[in-house]
């Protein structure tokens, strides 16, 4: 490290108040965590600013740490009599383990005792860059700021209590604070203030943090005047908020959409099925350009019981039942309604239930004994929608005139709706004429104009802004409600009718002990879409988000042009998944991994002494080649300067290598010495005036700003020779 240097006696003093503060880091840390020898670290916090104190040179500040490391982990762990064979082959043997866990990111999984060892390494570089604050910068301000951050949020949101710490803390920060200012001054009026004198000017320093201290303790408190902010963190932690970072997961409440949001790998659903599924819960009607509410147009509901037929079906008469279906669905959250995928034929359940289903939000609610009750397992006959692609492309907006049901609450739109996000919907379907293609084209804008899937860093709408006109001009980028929405509004602007739903996407699939798939759905697989009106046909499911596959089934009864972009997708038999195979070859790999570091780990075992002979004479061999680094390097450094271009950029980096070079042949530049001088001092031992030249083209350049008018070739060859006189 560099900087002026401070009295022994006065940084022993900085370094006992800086580990004072880092005490205050361990302690909760420690506590929390249930690790316990505090002491122990606390002692290679002090060993390491000792081995500081002392000046002590690297090749010994590094071996002795990293003894003091292994002698605490084997403490701490491992019952064995220190530096045995059995020991080694013990330590050895788990740290080896820990190699294929890290290759793997397997971070959760690494020991104890490698853990230890990596708290004591950050310790370590927390140690040498509060030494950098001390005597460089001499300035503790950024890790005083720092220390009260850390102790305030984990005294606010965790379980420490740090009524004591707080005092500590900023008696010795100030403390710290004062004593390096005062450091600060010495050194700009350069002079040196001894210990003594040192002491005397800090002592009404001393005295002032203490007794603010103290009387700031001790005096009566104010209750607070703002209101505890953790639960209002907590509830954005658990969805709650009006924005934050809330979970995924389904909620009833879509009134502000935005805002970045947390996996929940926690599992909802089990649904023994033979394909994948949209999960469906219920739809929404009107957007308020921050969300969705459900405003009641139609409040009728229907009740059903099981076995009976059940939505759609039930005026439709007879199905197929060669196409019919059975999902067998096993509930892990208290939902008082059924999820259901689309073609839905009849409910099955053990218990006496009555399914009320409201016509409105498309909902089936689960009533048990008259009051609103919970189903954990039922299953649901259904047959997968068809549809014929010779209809969909035969549906003209004009039909939506002949269409008996009352469609305008799919219409709605909120009057502050900016135009241009009508005026680019009409874009993208102008060259469409049939309802269907022009739902197809918008479902497929946005894959192919730069939006982007992610769930951190989505925008909440301001007061005057609107949902989807933010996210289709202004950030382009969000999660399925974004998309969703987005859809839906665009299609309501060109007078297609759509509602926006909610629901659950397929979820990955197991094999059970029968071989059967089982698709297990969590909070990560809540979803939303949308549904529009086709004429003559129905509501119809679309996928607009990015990275989600539409399961819509297309019976292709037409010629296909190949060229056709607006060619539906075939929902093909389900092959098994890039995913799954992905999740193969990693574990094959994880395996080979595991396997190479097993053997290596076998053999190191077997072979632990020749091990060590051999990294004993590789250390020796190293440390004589650094040690005698004075003979060989000039040598190195003529054959790799003479291939790079003569120019000032070369000359300087030459120039600042053979100060390195003199200093370690032992013409080292004293504290305060020019450059001009410390020439005139090598040019004496060597003889000559070449030191003196090098420098005064040195000093033209780096002071006179002349980097150009030199004879870098004369320059260079001055440069060779005295850096091979250096070598002796």
């Amino acid at each position: 490290m560099t900087g002026a240097r401070i009295d022994r006696q006065l940084l022993l003093i900085l370094y006992i108040l800086a580990l004072i503060l880092l005490r205050e880091w361990l302690i909760p840390v420690i506590e929390l965590t249930n690790s316990d020898h505090l002491t122990l670290f606390l002692l290679f916090v002090a060993l390491s600013f000792f081995l500081a104190l002392i000046k002590a040179k690297w090749w010994i500040v590094v071996p002795t740490k990293l003894i003091f490391i292994v002698v605490a982990t084997h403490y701490v762990f491992f019952e064995k009599v220190l530096f045995t064979k059995e020991t080694l082959v013990h330590v050895s043997g788990d740290f080896l383990s820990n190699a294929p866990i890290i290759m793997n990111g397997d971070w959760e999984s690494i020991t104890n005792p490698f853990r230890t060892v990596l708290f004591f390494a950050l310790l370590w570089m927390t140690t040498y860059l509060i030494r950098h604050w001390i005597e460089v910068r001499k300035s503790i301000l950024l890790f005083y700021i720092m220390t009260i951050l850390f102790i305030a949020f984990i005294d606010t949101f965790g379980g420490y209590a740090a009524g004591g710490a707080i005092f500590r803390i900023m008696v010795t920060g100030l403390l710290l604070l004062g004593l390096l200012a005062i450091t600060r001054l010495a050194e700009k009026h350069n002079t040196s203030v001894p210990t003594g004198a040192f002491l005397a000017i800090s002592v009404p320093l001393l005295f002032a943090v203490v007794v603010s201290g103290t009387l700031a303790n001790i005096l009566p408190k104010q209750d607070p005047i703002w209101p505890d902010p953790l639960p209002y963190f907590e509830s954005f932690v658990q969805g709650s908020g009006e924005g934050g970072v809330a979970k995924s997961g389904y909620d009833t409440n879509d009134s502000t959409l935005g805002g970045s949001f947390v996996q929940d790998s926690t599992l909802v659903i089990e649904a023994k099925v033979a394909n994948e599924q949209y999960w469906k819960i219920e739809t929404k009607n009107t957007y308020t350009s921050k969300g969705w509410e459900q405003v009641s147009v139609d409040d009728s509901q229907t009740s059903y019981t099981p076995g009976m037929e059940i939505g759609e079906i039930a005026s439709q008469g007879n199905v197929d039942a060669a196409a019919q279906q059975l999902a067998d669905l096993k509930v892990s959250e208290d939902f008082s309604f059924i999820v259901y995928p689309y073609g839905m034929n009849k409910v099955y359940a053990t218990k006496d239930v009555v399914f009320q289903y409201l016509e409105g939000a498309g909902k089936y609610s689960t009533e048990i004994e008259g009051k609103e009750g919970v189903l954990d397992s039922y299953q649901v006959e259904f047959t997968e929608p068809d549809y014929s692609l010779k209809k969909l492309r035969a549906t003209r907006m004009e039909d939506f005139s002949e269409v008996a049901e009352d469609l305008t609450q799919y219409l709605q739109l909120p009057e502050q709706l900016p135009e241009r996000v009508e005026e680019l919907a009409k874009n993208i379907t102008e060259n469409q004429e049939s309802v269907y293609e022009k739902t197809k084209a918008i479902e497929k804008y946005f894959g192919r104009n730069g939006f982007v899937y992610t769930q951190q860093g989505v925008a909440i709408p301001k007061a005057g802004d609107d949902y989807v006109d933010q996210f289709l001009f202004d950030t382009k980028q969000g999660y399925c409600d974004n998309f969703s929405t987005s859809m839906v509004v665009m299609l309501r602007s060109i007078d297609i009718p759509a509602r926006w739903v909610k629901g659950f996407a397929p979820g990955e699939f197991v094999l059970n002990d029968e071989g059967e798939k089982v698709y297990q759905i969590t909070n990560n697989e809540a979803h939303s879409w949308v549904e529009a009106y086709m004429p003559g046909i129905g509501w119809m499911p679309y996928e607009p988000t990015i990275g989600f596959s539409s399961l819509t089934d297309i019976e292709y009864d037409i010629e296909l042009n190949l060229d056709d972009t607006l060619t539906p997708e075939v929902k093909k038999p389900e092959q098994p998944k890039k995913e799954q195979a992905e999740k193969t070859v990693k574990a094959d790999r994880n395996f080979k991994n595991s396997e190479i570091f097993k053997t290596m780990g076998t053999w190191i075992r077997n072979n632990m002494w020749i091990i060590g002979v051999i990294v004993l004479i590789v250390i020796f061999a190293g440390w004589r080649i650094f040690v005698s680094r004075v003979k060989w390097l000039p040598k190195v450094l003529v054959y790799v300067h003479r291939t790079k271009q003569e120019d000032w950029l070369t000359f300087t980096k030459r120039y600042n290598s053979l100060l390195k070079q003199l200093d370690r042949s032992g013409l080292k530049r004293a504290t305060g010495m020019t450059l001009s001088d410390y020439a005139t001092s090598v040019d004496n031992y060597f003889g000559g005036e070449r030191m003196k030249m090098l420098t005064t083209a040195y000093e033209k350049g780096f002071y006179g700003g002349n980097i150009t008018e030199h004879e870098w070739v004369v320059l260079r060859e001055i440069w060779e020779d005295l850096i091979n006189r250096s070598s002796g």
